[in-house]
């Protein structure tokens, strides 16, 4: 995968970008925990996507001398049957690595992803008072086209919001 060959800098640590694997949950579940205080991912969801959905779950580690490829983040797309729009269902940046590009860099990667697989764009739901998560996807390219008033467990409305891609060959 390219981005494991061409790594982000940020803070003098490269960080690359892989497929998650199943003895990534743990890691994936502490940044779920840390990141949501509600509608969280489970163990069980992460492992059908990693497993057996049709999509893709990449993960963002630090790399570097006696560095695991431990997560730091993550983001899950889903490729649905009867639409060229892939979903991306959940992206988190743990606490401690947000406001590095981490998330930018993730995000891009997922959408390439998304694109090499025939999708034409790219649709997420953000709760509408996740201030950094609009401004991320809106500085990507992002725009809103719905609103969905109580989509969260605590009755918070989502934006829906969707962009083009550009096909790839």
């Amino acid at each position: 995968m390219l981005h494991e060959t061409d790594p982000v800098h940020c803070d003098a640590t490269c960080i690359g970008i892989r497929r998650a694997e199943t003895a990534d949950i743990p890691a994936l579940l502490a940044i779920e925990e840390r990141s949501f205080a509600t509608d969280r991912m489970t163990q069980r969801n992460f492992r059908y996507a990693i497993r057996k959905a049709k999509g893709v779950v990449l993960a963002a580690y630090r790399q570097g001398q006696n560095l695991e490829r431990t997560p730091i983040a993550y983001g899950v797309v889903g490729f649905h049957a009867g639409t060229r729009f892939a979903r991306l269902t959940s992206f988190a940046v743990a606490p401690g690595a947000r406001g590095l590009g981490i998330g930018r860099r993730l995000l891009a990667a997922l959408e390439e992803a998304a694109a090499v697989h025939g999708c034409s764009g790219m649709r997420l739901e953000v709760r509408a008072d996740n201030a950094a998560a609009i401004a991320l996807y809106t500085t990507a390219g992002y725009r809103s086209f719905a609103v969905h008033p109580g989509y969260y467990e605590d009755d918070m409305a989502a934006l829906r919001l969707e962009k083009p891609l550009l096909p790839k060959d």
